[in-house]
């Protein structure tokens, strides 16, 4: 598991170590450096994925588009680092370096700094074998992996598509839905008969096939929905046809709404996913009624207790609190939760506060700005006149 985070001179964060858990929450104002946060761990992993030879790593990819150089140092500095920790201290870092602040979207890699164990390693002049896993010692390569095989789930998602493509890619990455879930049709087709972890299983549906539980998980969120994928005899293409009720009619997409299309790919993944693989997911609350947000939450918990880590950005009260049910209900244990609140003071680099979850769900000071404007509203409705 990814334990930490650690930016330097990376966008807003002039230096940031971000402790992670099983399920990690990132919440807060618009641009406090959320999506930041997250940035920081996609790029590694979309240089990882590049399978380039040389020390050259493009800010420009399939996981994230961050434009130039000097969009993403802090202030004037010519280069900025980032690292990723796992549970034993195993430690990655790379500093990168603009090759030219104004127009390029390349940045060279200065040099990568290993820890394993005890064993601390600087490589500046041969980072040529470091382009490769087979370069890392064997300690640190599990971490490495982590980061390569991230999934990622943006907020924009391909929702009402008449068709979705085969997953075609360079280098397969197990559950990979793509970033607006365009592959999740092609992976439900081919693995709708495979068998979900016991863990990740709803409790009331029997069957373990993965079509089963992602159709039961799918009536936790829409009462009576369900899911089938088809691919089209001769193309590179896949059907996904939605219902909502057992019985009901097949539709395509357009006709059902965004909602469906939306928490298909996280559904999913999530049940797809392999034990310590990570899911990255920006809004899991996009186009969902508060009840759907509120279950959405309590099944993140479940696949980040049965061995997804799962790391999200949400502004929803509703997802943090379905996650406080699952904490209270002993789905997870409060100390797999880790809960981070971003704000930006003006003129300032990114804050985050980090708070506490208890066995029964409470969470440990409530920082103002912390999902507390249903209360501001009702009081301003009230007429109360202290109100912030």
């Amino acid at each position: 598991m990814i334990k930490c985070i650690h930016l330097a001179s990376f966008k807003c964060f002039d230096a940031l170590s971000l402790p992670l858990a099983s399920l990690t929450l990132l919440t807060g104002f618009n641009a406090s450096g959320k999506s930041t946060a997250i940035q920081g761990i996609l790029l590694p992993a979309q240089g990882a994925r590049a399978g380039s030879t040389t020390p050259r790593l493009s800010l420009n990819g399939p996981l994230v588009r961050l434009g130039t150089a000097g969009e993403v140092l802090h202030s004037d500095q010519g280069e900025m680092s980032l690292a990723v920790e796992d549970e034993q201290g195993n430690r990655i870092g790379w500093t990168l370096r603009a090759v030219d602040r104004q127009s390029s979207s390349i940045m060279t890699i200065a040099k990568a700094t290993i820890q394993a164990g005890d064993k601390t390693t600087t490589h500046e002049q041969d980072l040529h074998e470091l382009m490769l896993e087979t370069g890392y010692p064997d300690d640190v390569r599990p971490l490495l992996r982590s980061v390569k095989e991230i999934v990622f789930i943006s907020a924009i998602r391909s929702g009402t598509r008449e068709i979705f493509p085969v997953f075609e890619p360079n280098h397969v990455i197990h559950a990979d839905v793509g970033t607006e879930g365009e592959f999740a049709p092609w992976w439900f087709a081919q693995y709708s008969d495979d068998i979900v972890h016991t863990e990740r299983c709803h409790p009331k549906e029997q069957a373990p096939t993965l079509r089963k539980q992602l159709n039961a998980w799918l009536g936790e969120l829409f009462p009576g929905a369900q899911a089938d994928a088809q691919v089209i005899s001769r193309t590179s293409w896949v059907r996904l046809l939605l219902r909502t009720s057992e019985n009901g009619d097949w539709y395509r997409p357009a006709n059902i709404g965004y909602g469906l299309t939306y928490v298909f790919p996280i559904i999913l993944a999530g049940l797809l996913a392999n034990e310590g693989q990570v899911l990255v997911i920006d809004s899991p609350e996009a186009h969902l009624h508060p009840m759907g947000q509120s279950r959405m939450g309590y099944f993140l918990a479940t696949m980040a207790a049965a061995g997804v880590q799962v790391l999200i950005e949400t502004h929803s009260d509703h997802v943090l609190n379905g996650v406080r049910i699952a904490v209270k209900d002993r789905k997870i244990a409060p100390d797999q939760v880790a809960l981070h609140f971003f704000q930006s003071p003006a003129n300032q680099s990114a804050q985050v506060t980090f708070l506490q979850i208890d066995g029964q769900g409470h969470v440990s000071g409530w920082p103002a700005g912390f999902f507390d404007q249903a209360e501001k509203d009702l009081a301003n409705l009230a007429g109360w006149d202290d109100v912030p």
